[in-house]
């Protein structure tokens, strides 16, 4: 399973991840044109793991985010609730393999992936440290 969206700011050890300042951004119309498609695809899949608390952006739009470490996954890619407000707001570049997988299942999560074995593995691969 591949993790996306993950920051250095989001675990309290040293990791070996770019801060949220460091990752790839555009406001380029190309992105404009499939952020939204990708922010729905973010938000409908299948949550592994569901917190409630709440965050400010780590970029300063001074948005709070609820629930922004709940986890989501198509089966692939584990990712956390706030990617989404981060791609979409802050724009945000998903990797382009990431990109190509959502376009390939027309922009609509796969329904019903997730099972005890694949949550364990989401799980283990966003918090992963080493």
């Amino acid at each position: 399973m591949l993790r996306v969206g993950f920051v250095r700011e989001f675990f309290e050890a040293p990791v070996d991840l770019p801060r949220i300042h460091e990752l790839p951004r555009s406001d380029s119309g190309e992105w404009q044109g499939i952020a939204a498609f990708a922010v729905a695809y973010l938000a409908d899949s299948p949550v592994v793991a569901e917190f409630t608390e709440t965050d400010r952006c780590l970029l300063g739009c001074g948005e709070n985010l609820v629930g922004c470490s709940s986890l989501f996954t198509d089966g692939s890619w584990v990712w956390r609730r706030d990617l989404a407000h981060y791609a979409g707001r802050h724009g945000v570049l998903l990797p382009p393999e990431f990109v190509e997988r959502m376009r390939g299942f027309d922009w609509k999560p796969p329904a019903d992936v997730v099972d005890g074995p694949l949550a364990r593995l989401a799980l283990q691969t966003a918090w992963q440290v080493a």
